[in-house]
């Protein structure tokens, strides 16, 4: 509420430049962190993404960009003192590189001076800066993992793109991803799920990038584990369906009104509202931006979208991983 902002946010600046570290409350996290890891280390779809993750993954251990093995993170958790949390916290937090985006019924000329009154002075020891994500060619695999006795089984699918949220091929893609599997309504999930009954849920995203030219395209799927071979044939199918005879004017159509009737909504919502904010102060960007992204889909055709899927989605290229009990469903 407006008259709790103020008090809000002077508790907000309490609890972060005046931490208390309590030693009981740092070892139940580490109770809890270590438990959610005991119970990921036999769950099919944290299987499967923490192998495709580590798949082609260049870094060393010690690099942030490493994706440690369960047991390496559970013994970097064990291992970690509170002195070493304390050291951390002097060395790196700071507010010299943070951003505040406040929606809502609020007075922005007091809480502007609110804020710097709490945050302004706030420096950070350590320079900031943003750790490089470069992108990697395709290296297709298929990775298997055994969850004895799981009732279900987890896929996961990744397939890198060159390309970030600035190219003119943007909303194209977007449409692309619309199509194929990012809705219940999509290709992929309509037959794989609606139609033959494969899988409880399955679905394509965009991890869209702001900075290199890499965006992945991720695909997840839970099935029973004797459907692994048809769930497979399927999105085969599928996908060389769609390169080889592309999509229809009807389909391009109904993925662009609803892209935009989702964008629209979404910013309507403080939190998506706020969210945007805080994205276009890191990256340098206004509404405007959004506004060129809707004006893009807005122009899409169905020649644009059949060829920015040619261009981009290689069903060859895909990594893939799964993990269930596919030896007792032989």
């Amino acid at each position: 509420m407006r008259t709790h902002l103020p008090d809000l946010l002077r508790l907000t600046a309490e609890a972060l430049r005046e931490p208390a570290f309590p030693p009981s409350e740092f070892e139940k996290l580490k109770r809890e962190r270590t438990a959610a890891l005991d119970e990921q280390r036999t769950d099919p779809e944290s299987i499967a993404d923490r192998a495709l993750e580590r798949w082609d993954n260049p870094y060393a251990k010690g690099d942030v960009r490493y994706v440690p093995t369960f047991d390496e993170e559970l013994a970097d958790i064990n291992a970690t003192t509170l002195d070493q949390m304390k050291s951390f916290y002097s060395r790196f937090v700071g507010g010299a590189n943070a951003e505040l985006a406040i929606v809502g019924d609020f007075d922005p000329d007091a809480i502007r001076a609110l804020a710097t009154e709490l945050f302004g002075g706030w420096t950070t020891p350590a320079p900031y800066a943003r750790v490089p994500n470069p992108y990697r060619p395709p290296a297709p695999t298929v990775l298997t993992a055994a969850t004895p006795d799981k009732a279900n089984a987890a896929l996961m699918g990744r397939l890198p793109m060159r390309i970030n949220d600035r190219s003119d091929d943007l909303p194209a893609l977007m449409v692309v991803d619309k199509i194929l599997g990012a809705s219940q309504e999509s290709r992929i999930p309509d037959r794989v799920r609606e139609r033959e009954g494969l899988s409880y849920s399955i679905q394509t995203w965009l991890a869209l990038s702001s900075f290199e030219e890499n965006t992945p395209m991720f695909l997840y799927a839970i099935f029973a584990p004797e459907n692994r071979e048809r769930v497979r044939v399927a999105l085969d199918e599928e996908l060389a369906r769609a390169l080889k005879d592309g999509f229809t004017e009807a389909e391009v159509a109904n993925a662009k009104r609803a892209l935009l009737q989702a964008r629209r909504i979404a910013r309507a919502q403080d939190g998506a509202l706020a969210g945007g904010l805080l994205q276009q102060a890191y990256v340098g960007r206004t509404w405007e931006y959004a506004a060129k992204v809707d004006a893009g889909l807005d122009a899409v055709t169905v020649e644009r979208a059949n060829a920015t899927l040619r261009k981009y989605v290689d069903g060859a290229g895909f990594a893939w991983s799964y993990a269930g009990d596919f030896a007792k469903a032989k």
